[in-house]
């Protein structure tokens, strides 16, 4: 198996840190700022995504940022029911949160040494999109320190990819439901981004997949 560039494994990381961090912060003003800090980063592919350049204009203005906040509030969180809801379970079984997918990608995380804390648990079952991120950010982050050790690396970049494979497809549903709920257009392009993230993880991990 091939050895991925660590230019590649870096632009994975920080998109996944960014991602994740759209879901696990608040989006208040300071921290918004340094969540766009990581977009520095990005490839160009994701780097001039419209999704990108609609942020940037967003952070200049106090009343587009109140704008952005409540608009997540009512795609994503409530208090009525979300219009696009960030569980993975709520995509298969009976359409509910705490389904089959919830106690899978617990055992991902054990196997990787993580767990949801009890207080976040209260409030968000394993499969939320934003601690899903926060285990393919994990995942990147020790592929990327332990590059030098071809065996270790293979045996994370294979269980990342069967996560990819078996826990990430859902996104698309939850992209097209936030693209076609949201009533802000930085929303429908996150969608976009969001597809554009998966995609390029797939293409990325497909020497190291099992299927």
């Amino acid at each position: 198996m091939e050895i991925l560039a660590q230019n590649t494994i870096k632009n994975s990381l920080f998109v996944e840190d960014f991602l994740r961090r759209i879901f696990l912060q608040e989006l208040k003003k300071q921290e918004f700022s340094e969540i766009l800090t990581l977009c520095e980063e990005f490839e160009p592919k994701f780097k001039e995504h419209a999704f990108i350049k609609e942020l940037c204009k967003i952070s200049t203005d106090d009343v587009l940022l109140d704008n952005l906040r409540y608009e997540f509030n009512r795609l994503f969180v409530g208090p009525r029911r979300p219009k696009a809801l960030p569980y993975e379970s709520t995509y298969f079984d009976y359409k509910n949160m705490f389904g089959t997918q919830t106690f899978e990608v617990r055992e991902f995380y054990k196997r990787a040494g993580l767990r949801v804390d009890d207080e976040q648990f209260d409030k968000f079952p394993d499969d939320y999109i934003g601690f899903e991120l926060q285990y393919l950010y994990f995942m990147s982050y020790n592929m990327l320190s332990c590059a030098d050790d071809k065996a270790k690396f293979e045996e994370l970049a294979e269980q990342k990819a069967e996560f990819v494979s078996l826990h990430t497809m859902w996104f698309r549903d939850f992209a097209k439901a936030s693209s076609e709920a949201t009533k802000l257009v930085v929303w429908k392009y996150f969608g976009e981004f969001l597809n554009l993230y998966l995609e390029n993880e797939i293409v990325n991990l497909a020497p190291f997949s099992k299927k």
